[in-house]
């Protein structure tokens, strides 16, 4: 279960005449359901699940077969705000489904009796706790929950019986869009399969503070008695980190006091996720061997801790397996090798990303990123990923040098158009070995436009996340 199975499914590029007979892969398209539209979409539909519903018959014309969406989750509110929601899609709740994807068409359904008492059964470890944090959040204005009094703030259960009570039509109300949301996704995901499309999502590793599982689940995290954080997930400033010191802010797991609560956290995590999706990548999966505890005063602190080791990865792959849900890892980045060789003794697929095959400071090749003819077959290769730049914005940045470097390292031919060349890299990716490949919609498109750009986030208006195609999908062609 664990290794991808092969798929017979050919790619665009028998179309486009590139010929790759009787190819035994998944090839697939990364693209958030945010930044697509339809010329068919009601108004008010742009980026929701009825685009998502037109994407899926683009995949299928051009040879598709899997379609990587980014998470779900409504977000934190920016800081000093009671309404306008940070982009970060890592920065989320952690649970259920942000409601600017609903669909118009769905916004007056009303479920029968039935039909809800089914839904509230099928997510009961979440949804009364994410319709109350929900309705407490609008009624104080802020989804820091250490701000809503002690009483609250600790849970208190004669204080949860009491808002419980106070905000009932509110509270219910979450709940009724939370059943709009899911069911206007099920159409999404029924029509997948029927097209032979997986989808794929994604679990980070942390979640925001500001969360309603973080506020049912205190106990899980590095938390003091009023809330409070000393220190923070995030990457260490090295040299051979990609993007230097990143302060991402998330609470770190209490694995140490809370080891069992903390396995049984993720478990409800992905019982949820299964429900959604086909296969789930493992967001910084190396953080179960290692991770960084970024001190928020003072940087000179920032120290590396031992993750929860094998055994607790292992036993959540396991579960993946019990429940139906393909995964596969992110083992991008440096301290890799010790989660390296465990995925290969599991047989998890790990991850291979062209973009990290060459450094643009040093000239370094990376041959694990570079040499893609000896790309494993059991992995999932990508051309670049919404943290790093566009294929055809990566090689802008590269002297003519560096593009041969590239080019030979690579295996392909040079060309010095740079369109020509991102082609020839993207054909090599998706003729490795690799059993699975996905390429981001830039990459398809040959165009620069960044989804993210890691270290640069800001808590106000950060200009991230913000990725929108220009155009609307029945437009859209894949660049040959």
């Amino acid at each position: 279960m664990l290794a991808f199975a092969k798929k017979r499914c050919y790619s665009i590029l028998t179309i486009k005449k590139h010929i790759m007979k009787d190819l035994q892969k998944t090839i697939g398209t990364l693209v958030p359901v945010s930044a697509i539209f339809s010329s068919e979409d009601q108004k008010g539909d742009r980026g929701t699940f009825a685009s998502g519903l037109i994407f899926l018959d683009w995949l299928k014309k051009n040879h598709q077969s899997a379609w990587q969406i980014l998470p779900l989750y409504q977000t934190q509110l920016e800081p000093g705000s009671a309404t306008k929601h940070i982009p970060s899609p890592y920065k989320g709740y952690g649970i259920g489904l942000d409601p600017k994807y609903l669909p118009s068409a769905f916004m007056n359904d009303h479920p029968t009796k039935d039909e809800m008492d089914k839904f509230t059964k099928t997510h009961s470890e979440w949804i009364g706790d994410y319709a109350l944090f929900c309705a407490l959040r609008d009624h104080f204005g802020t989804d820091d929950w250490r701000e809503w009094g002690k009483d609250l703030m600790n849970r208190d259960a004669k204080a949860l019986r009491k808002w419980t009570d106070q905000l009932k039509e509110e509270l219910n109300d979450h709940i009724l869009m939370q059943w709009r949301l899911h069911k206007s996704y099920n159409r999404l995901r029924a029509k997948a399969k029927k097209l032979g499309i997986a989808l794929i999502g994604d679990l980070p590793f942390f979640i925001t503070l500001f969360s309603p599982l973080v506020w049912a689940h205190q106990e899980v995290f590095q938390l003091d008695k009023d809330g409070h954080m000393q220190y923070v997930s995030g990457v260490l400033n090295s040299s051979t980190a990609s993007f230097g010191r990143q302060l991402w802010g998330h609470p770190l797991y209490n694995w140490d006091l809370h080891r069992g609560e903390v396995l049984a956290f993720w478990k409800i995590r992905l019982q949820y996720l299964a429900t959604l999706f086909d296969t789930v990548r493992f967001d910084h999966a190396k953080a179960f061997f290692e991770y960084g505890a970024m001190d928020i005063r003072n940087d000179k602190y920032d120290s590396y801790k031992k993750g929860p080791g094998p055994e607790a990865f292992k036993e959540l792959i396991s579960f993946c397996k019990r429940i139906g849900l393909l995964v596969f890892a992110e083992d991008s980045g440096n301290k890799i090798e010790e989660l390296r060789r465990f995925l290969k003794i599991i047989k998890v697929p790990g991850i291979k990303i062209l973009r990290f095959a060459l450094k643009k400071d040093d000239d370094t090749i990376n041959e694990k990123y570079a040499n893609i003819a000896n790309y494993p077959e059991n992995c999932v290769a990508y051309t670049t990923t919404h943290d790093t730049e566009t294929l055809l914005g990566y090689l802008h940045e590269l002297t003519s040098e560096q593009k041969q470097k590239l080019a030979t390292a690579a295996g392909v031919t040079y060309d010095a158009g740079e369109k020509v060349l991102a082609i020839n890299l993207r054909n090599a990716v998706l003729a490795s070995p690799a059993h699975m490949v996905i390429i981001p919609i830039q990459d398809w498109l040959l165009i620069t436009d960044r989804i993210n750009i890691p270290g640069t986030e800001l808590p106000v208006n950060d200009p991230n996340w913000n990725f929108r195609l220009q155009a609307p999908i029945e437009e859209l062609s894949i660049k040959s």
